[in-house]
């Protein structure tokens, strides 16, 4: 099917997969201000603005014309129902929780030899942060 298609399914799939890359970039961009505050703190202020300006700025230009976003309409069943993408859902998730199992104790390796001021919140707040970018990216690569 062409990328241009005017088949209903097909632009929500499109649609939703727009969406699924804007919340990405945004948790990329918010990750890196978050170490960034955490290894150099203080020299944040930039950075704070900056998530919400990049996630205004692409949003704005996506397109919804005809696009039944109702839960009943047969496009949305059908991406609901999809058997591939339901598949892709669960190695996504599976993917993210792995990373959320094992990512502390090599995060917790790697900072005791490291100057961290607090490390604590760093492992938490960059586990949370790295176990949703793995999954949105697993989402996104399973689902193609």
């Amino acid at each position: 099917m062409s990328p241009t298609s005017s088949d209903p399914t097909e632009r929500l799939v499109q649609f939703s997969r727009k969406q699924l890359w804007f919340v990405l970039v945004f948790l990329l961009v918010l990750g890196a201000g978050q170490l960034i505050d955490v290894f150099f703190p203080g020299k944040i202020p930039l950075l704070v603005g900056l998530p919400i300006a990049i996630t205004i700025f692409f949003a704005t230009p996506l397109k919804t014309d005809g696009i039944d976003f109702s839960s009943a309409s047969p496009a949305m069943q059908a991406l609901r129902n999809d058997e591939l993408r339901q598949l892709a859902r669960a190695k996504a998730f599976r993917n993210g929780f792995f990373v959320l199992l094992a990512y502390p104790p090599i995060c917790a390796f790697t900072l005791t030899g490291l100057a961290v001021a607090n490390p604590l919140p760093a492992v938490v707040g960059s586990g949370a942060w790295l176990g949703a970018v793995v999954c949105l990216a697993s989402l996104l690569w399973y689902d193609r």
